[in-house]
Formats: C-alpha cells, sequence, structure tokens
C-alpha cells in the first residue's frame, strides 16, 4: 500500500507541474540561465571556462542572448569563471548533455509554422525540456515528504495528502518547475535530514547517503551552510549521547571531501580558499544593528507580501504551531526542527553572514525559505491535531484556492521589489492593504 500511494503521489505531482509548465511564466530568467551555462561548460566542454557558453555560442540559452553580466567574472589567469556555485550544475550536467542535442533535433524537424503556434523557439522548448527534469525532482522530493511523514508517527493517509498539499503549495509549486537551486537544496536537507533526526539504525550505507547529501548541500549553495551547521550539530549530539562513531564516521567523511572540493575549486577559480565575488562576508554593523536588521529580514521572510512565505503558503501558519506544540510530546523532533531551521534562518537574517539580503531577487516568492520548506513542513502532522479542525479546514481551503490561482496564473509570483505584490497589482487581490511590506528596509 505504502508503495502504490508513493507511485499515485509522483505521478499526480508530476502531471501538476508538467502542466504549470504550459503556462506563461518569467522562466529562464534571472539567476536560471547561468547555472544552466554553467552546466553547459561541464557538460559539453569538461571545464568550467563559460567565456564560450554565452551569447550566440549558446543559441539554446535564452535564444543566445546571453550575457554574463555580473554572473561571471575573470579569475585566475583572467578566465571567466561563474560566480555561482556549481553542485547543481554538476548533478545537471548529465541532464543537459542528453536534452540539448535532443531539443535541436525537435526544433530542427518541427514544421516552423507549428512552432509559431505554440509559440516556442528552440530555447523554448529547451527549457521545457529541462522544466520536466526539475518536475521529476519536484515529484521525488513529495515522495521524500511522505516517506518522512510516516516516520514521524503519521498515518500513511495522513501523510500522503500533507505531502500533496506541501508539493503543490507555493514555494515549491514553481521553484520545482525552475532551475533555480532551491528545490535541489530542499531535497539535499529533506534526504539528510530523514536519516540523522527520524531513523533510528545503524546502517552505514545510510550514513553515508546523509553525508553525501550534507556535502553536496554546500556546494549546491553557500547559503545553505546554516542548515548544514544543524545537520552536524544533531549527529554531533548522536555521537556524545550514543558513542556512535560508525555512524558519525560515515557521515563525516563525505562532508570532508565535499568541503575539500569546493575549497579546490575555489582556490581554482579565485585564488582564495572560502570567498569569492559572491559567497563573501558582510559588514559588521554591531549587535543592536544587526539583530534590528536580522529581525526585519525575519519579519520580511515569513510576511512580506511580495517575498514571505505565509502570505503564499498560509499552511506554513499550521506547521510552525506545529513544529513549537511538538515540543511537548516529541521533543526530539522538535529540537532537530529547531536546530536546522534556526540555523539556516540565522545564517540568512545576519548581515554579517548574508550581503545578499533576503528577498531573492528577480524570483518568485519565498526564496530562501524554500530549501527549508520541507523540514517545517514536517510540524503539520502535529499542528492539524492539536489545533482547532475548523480553523486547520479553513487555513487549508484558502490554501487550495491560493494553489489554483497560481497554478492558472504563475507570473503573479514574481514581484519587483516595488512593496507591492504582483497578486495585488495584476490580480486584483482584495487583502493587500492589510499585508505588511519589508521590501523597502534594509536587506
Amino acid at each position: 500500500m505504502v508503495s502504490s500511494s508513493r507511485v499515485i503521489l509522483f505521478a499526480v505531482v508530476l502531471l501538476v507541474l508538467l502542466g504549470l509548465t504550459t503556462h506563461s511564466t518569467y522562466a529562464g530568467s534571472g539567476d536560471e540561465p547561468h547555472y544552466l551555462a554553467i552546466a553547459h561548460s561541464i557538460a559539453f566542454d569538461l571545464d568550467f571556462d563559460v567565456s564560450n557558453n554565452y551569447g550566440a555560442a549558446e543559441p539554446l540559452i535564452a535564444d543566445g542572448q546571453l550575457q554574463p553580466e555580473d554572473h561571471a567574472r575573470a579569475g585566475r589567469g583572467g578566465v571567466l569563471r561563474p560566480v555561482h556555485d556549481v553542485g547543481m550544475p554538476l548533478v545537471l550536467a548529465p541532464v543537459v548533455r542528453a536534452a540539448a542535442p535532443v531539443a535541436a533535433w525537435i526544433a530542427a524537424r518541427m514544421p516552423p509554422t507549428l512552432m509559431q503556434r505554440l509559440t516556442l523557439t528552440p530555447s523554448g522548448l529547451y527549457r521545457h525540456i529541462l522544466e520536466a527534469a526539475m518536475a521529476m525532482l519536484g515529484a521525488a522530493l513529495a515522495c521524500l515528504l511522505f516517506e518522512s511523514f510516516m516516520n514521524t508517527g503519521s498515518s500513511r493517509h495522513l501523510a500522503f495528502w500533507l505531502a500533496l498539499l506541501v508539493a503543490l503549495s507555493p514555494p515549491l509549486l514553481i521553484y520545482s518547475t525552475l532551475l533555480f537551486t532551491e528545490t535541489t537544496s530542499a531535497f539535499l536537507c529533506l534526504a539528510a535530514f530523514r536519516t540523522v533526526a527520524l531513523r533510528d539504525h545503524s546502517d552505514t550505507w545510510h550514513w553515508i547517503f546523509a553525508g553525501l547529501a550534507t556535502g553536496l548541500l554546500l556546494l549546491t549553495h553557500t547559503r545553505n551552510i546554516g542548515a548544514i551547521a544543524g545537520l552536524v550539530t544533531i549527529v554531533g549530539a548522536r555521537v556524545i549521547t550514543r558513542r556512535a562513531l560508525g555512524s558519525a564516521t560515515a557521515f563525516f567523511s563525505p562532508i570532508a571531501a565535499f568541503v575539500a572540493l569546493r575549497t579546490a575549486i575555489n582556490y581554482h577559480f579565485w585564488g582564495t580558499y572560502i570567498t569569492n565575488p559572491h559567497a563573501r562576508l558582510g559588514a559588521w554593523m554591531g549587535w543592536l544593528e544587526s539583530a534590528r536588521i536580522g529581525g526585519t529580514r525575519l519579519a520580511g521572510l515569513l510576511l512580506d507580501q511580495e517575498f514571505g512565505l505565509l502570505p503564499y503558503a498560509p499552511v506554513f501558519i499550521i506547521a510552525i504551531y506545529g513544529a513549537a506544540a511538538a515540543w511537548r510530546n516529541n521533543r526530539a523532533l522538535a529540537s532537530a526542527i529547531a536546530l536546522v531551521v534556526g540555523g539556516y534562518l540565522i545564517a540568512v537574517m545576519l548581515p554579517i553572514t548574508n550581503a545578499h539580503g533576503w528577498t531573492g531577487g528577480w524570483s518568485p516568492a519565498a526564496r530562501f525559505m524554500t530549501p527549508i520548506v520541507p523540514i517545517l513542513a514536517l510540524g503539520l502532522a502535529t499542528g492539524v491535531r492539536v489545533l482547532p479542525r475548523t480553523l486547520v479546514s479553513a487555513i487549508v481551503i484558502v490554501q487550495v484556492a491560493l494553489n489554483v490561482y497560481f497554478w492558472q496564473h504563475p507570473k503573479n509570483l514574481w514581484n519587483d521589489g516595488d512593496g507591492r505584490a504582483a497578486i495585488c497589482q495584476r490580480g486584483g487581490f482584495p487583502g493587500c492593504a492589510y499585508l505588511p511590506s519589508f521590501a523597502a528596509e534594509p536587506q
């Protein structure tokens, strides 16, 4: 029964996400095409020199119009290097190696009139193929959520519906079709968390897998460092309390290998071991100012009408309350969630550890919350049990209505950072006067 539920869940989520890709979006903008340029360099040139992966040299990316701008800079020896982390492009490279020639072959043989009727260019067709690959990852993440809910004690029936709701709610609804690092980070974070916090076993291979996921989480984006610190703390506590040295060795060895790999790549690119033009420390502003900016960022991450989580996914009100309420009867789970979610948020909130702000720039809402959304969602099972059924039902109904709306109008998930959400400007949402904006505050 569990196996059939997993298959049904995967199929339903995949079909909904594929349907979403047929709607008009801003996919292919922002950081996306630059990650794709890195993946092309790896897949076809077997290097990280992206000088020949922009403009007319890569006609399948942004119709051959993409320029490096601030996404690539001259590194050691004057070689043009990507400023973004290379973990996701490394994983994506085999898909790109297969998808690019397929897209080019189909585009060359499809009648031009049909391409025009479908409003497709070769670049757009190629992007849809890659979106399908990302949708498969989103469907796999839904299955991992299903298993994780059952690991926390939820029934198969409840775990199925909770996983389906989270997978088809923002931000996973939209990021599971885009070439951003967020869905990859969310999958890796939950995969590692499930082993270190939800399952009690001593199988060495499980711990090696968790270590690989955690290490790749660092290589995918250095912003994940706070979540990694939380995972490492959980395993460190396990070593102290249970003397599980074998499990710890299996977990930490792959992490050490990935740290060494990232250090070597960083030095090869820039001549520095840790920081680079993108991954750099911000200024220290003193305790009071840092606390003020951190508090503003946290409020924005949760409540901002353009970039916050809760206006687009109010179901996480239930999850946050449930994670807090779990402290009474499942302290180990509540502590683990707090360590990973809290560690990640602290690294994002503090200006010294995050010089890039909290909005995520030109991207769908709640970008910076996406990597920890599956961990936070684990509080849903407790939340639906302890909160009044009427309140839970009302929130779920609102969430489903929002999901249907954004599935039909995904462009309204992208915002301009002007203090007024697209759902208010273009969607005519009547409640915007009651939604706060923090975009004008210090980033």
